[in-house]
């Protein structure tokens, strides 16, 4: 699949640079296309490549899952066919469905005896699917070039397995949940947790501390907000043996620059490798509020000058990961047990924003002309005109409350629904996760209003003095798209919109009243007419006349899929967990995958 220099990676750059992105014809930028994937084995191989990941939970009455593909982004309908995230959640549902029936139907005597019930069957609603914004990872947006039809229905089939054998290998299990915070590195508002627990916010000097988070407008008095809590969910057996961990965490994974030209989820998949070694059983990371959070990246903890440079990116990845993995230890030496009756639950809801973005038009109706062939969907509910449309997640797993947003959503979006939440408490919510890029891939999602100023700014000059090398008093040096926060931005009330759905989700899953906390804030009333909270769409995305046949790999043996998957049903009183479900992108030897 890579040899035909057709398969691109994303999120450096723009656009292959092929005209038509006819790969045969010259590109302007030469292109950053695959050569191979990045893998040593350490970690197994779960922390080699790309992988789908999917963890569910059910109360007994209702089942959740929560998907992860390894990629750039993932839109949730495609002009290609019916690969999307809308189809996954609808397809893997339909086939639980199936497995559920087959399975009541071979018992002749149901609820007799010691009958295994199957879990409840989670409907698409109950699904979220989102992408683990790897900078590393395949361009399956098609905003840098894009990647062949025939991965995007290998990720469809491979995602929609790791769902469906979520579910059918549920166990009884004890979750627990802990939370510690990563530090901000520059920001004495945000220490990181070593210097909270010596009661010493301010870290002096030899305590060793380690901020592991940056913010891309420190210095913004607009942009102070930050989420840099690392979440960790982790599930024992009876007998306390680890079966599953975990973790939502903020930073973007672009510990890898540029120049590296293999596919890899970033540290996100090499963490999930190292904390399987580490704490036993299976693990994840899934992304949450990306929004202008990067990692404070420190490269490689060792000598590089005899290594390859494969060897210095994982290396590089190993040591990032290593990072984060100790504030999940740490998170985990603090969690408590979930207690109490088991409540689990998950909605996706419809959104509706009439887009500003040229980028986002040219890129869908026209991007294929200069080798950004944007494979997201142009007909409704998707995109009508100027209207996007795309799904928004609200949910919980006992006392901790689930957003989930369609792209990178700034810190203030989901902080804005915790304020709402923890000052109206009527549900005694304790902790907050965040999905972010959950269910489409739409780029920079900006809120409040207040916060455009130094996005805008950014995206054409840089506050250098001096700039280039010349005295610059004013701070403002021409820097063209010297950020891309802005560039790619939906429109300017997206965000604000995004909040107010939210906020909707919250009321609907916490009360049953959807007007809860939506009406405590009062930017909402301006979206009465044109925000939609009902249920996530069921169409499909128009079918392409040249739809490519199946190219779906299933592998029989564990050794090749990694952990046997396992999730958890949650019994009355207990708490329960999953485990995850890893599903390489591979189709064949050399390939895409773990």
């Amino acid at each position: 699949m890579l040899a035909g220099q057709d398969f691109y990676l994303g999120g450096y750059g723009f656009a292959s640079g092929h005209p038509g992105n006819v790969t045969a014809l010259p590109s302007a930028t030469g292109g950053r296309y695959a050569t191979g994937v990045l893998a040593d084995g350490r970690w197994g191989p779960d922390g080699d490549g790309s992988h789908s990941r999917s963890f569910a939970v059910s109360d007994g009455t209702s089942t959740i899952v929560l998907s992860q593909i390894e990629t750039q982004g993932y839109f949730d309908a495609y002009k290609q066919g019916p690969f999307g995230i809308n189809e996954i959640r609808k397809d893997a549902s339909a086939r639980i469905a199936h497995l559920a029936g087959e399975e009541l139907a071979a018992d002749p005597h149901p609820k007799v005896g010691n009958d295994h019930q199957p879990a409840p069957v989670p409907t698409p609603s109950q699904i979220v699917v989102d992408s683990d914004h790897s900078h590393g990872g395949p361009d399956t947006a098609g905003v840098w070039g894009g990647v062949p039809t025939s991965y995007l229905q290998l990720v469809h089939d491979q995602t929609v397995n790791s769902i469906v054998e979520a579910w059918q290998r549920m166990k009884r299990a004890t979750l627990k949940y802990g939370v510690v915070h990563g530090g901000v590195d520059g920001m004495a508002k945000y220490p990181p947790q070593e210097c909270l627990d010596d009661g010493n916010q301010t870290c002096d000097p030899g305590e060793n501390p380690d901020w592991i988070l940056t913010n891309q407008f420190r210095t913004d008095p607009n942009n102070q907000a930050m989420d840099d809590e690392v979440r960790v969910l982790q599930a024992t057996d009876d007998k306390g043996d680890v079966i599953a961990t975990y973790v939502n965490y903020s930073a973007h994974p672009t510990v890898l620059g540029s120049s590296n030209r293999k596919v890899t989820g970033d540290y996100v998949g090499r963490l999930a490798g190292l904390m399987q070694q580490r704490f036993g059983g299976f693990a994840m990371d899934q992304v949450a509020t990306l929004g202008r959070t990067q990692p404070a990246r420190d490269g490689c903890d060792r000598d590089t000058s005899a290594m390859t440079q494969d060897e210095a990116n994982l290396c590089a990845l190993d040591s990032y990961a290593g990072r984060v993995a100790t504030k999940v230890e740490m998170a985990i030496d603090r969690a408590t047990p979930f207690s109490g009756a088991p409540i689990v639950a998950l909605n996706s809801y419809m959104l509706n924003d009439p887009t500003t973005s040229a980028v986002l038009a040219g890129i869908v109706y026209a991007g294929q002309v200069i080798g950004a062939p944007a494979g997201r969907a142009g007909n409704a509910p998707w995109y009508t005109g100027n209207v996007l449309g795309t799904s928004v997640f609200s949910g919980r797993i006992g006392n901790v409350l689930i957003n989930g947003g369609p792209g990178e959503f700034y810190p203030q979006i989901p902080l804005k629904v915790r304020e709402l939440v923890e000052k109206n408490n009527v549900d005694d919510i304790k902790g907050f996760m965040n999905i972010g890029t959950a269910g489409d891939f739409l780029g920079y999602i900006i809120a409040p209003l207040e916060a455009y100023p130094e996005p805008v700014f950014s995206s054409v000059a840089s506050h250098d003095d001096p700039c280039n090398g010349v005295p610059d008093p004013a701070a403002v040096c021409p820097s063209p798209i010297d950020n891309d926060n802005y560039f790619f931005n939906i429109s300017h009330t997206f965000g604000e919109r995004l909040t107010c759905d939210l906020l909707r989700g919250a009321g609907d899953i916490l009360t049953g009243d959807k007007s809860t906390y939506w009406s405590q804030y009062e930017r909402c009333p301006a979206f009465i007419t044109t925000t939609s909270s009902t249920r996530a769409s069921t169409r499909s995305s128009r079918r392409s006349p040249t739809s490519t046949s199946r190219h779906t790999r299933r592998s029989t043996t564990c050794s090749r899929r990694g952990v046997r998957p396992a999730l958890a049903k949650i019994p009355s009183l207990r708490s329960v967990s999953f485990r995850q479900v890893r599903r390489p992108h591979r189709r064949s030897s050399g390939d895409l995958g773990g």
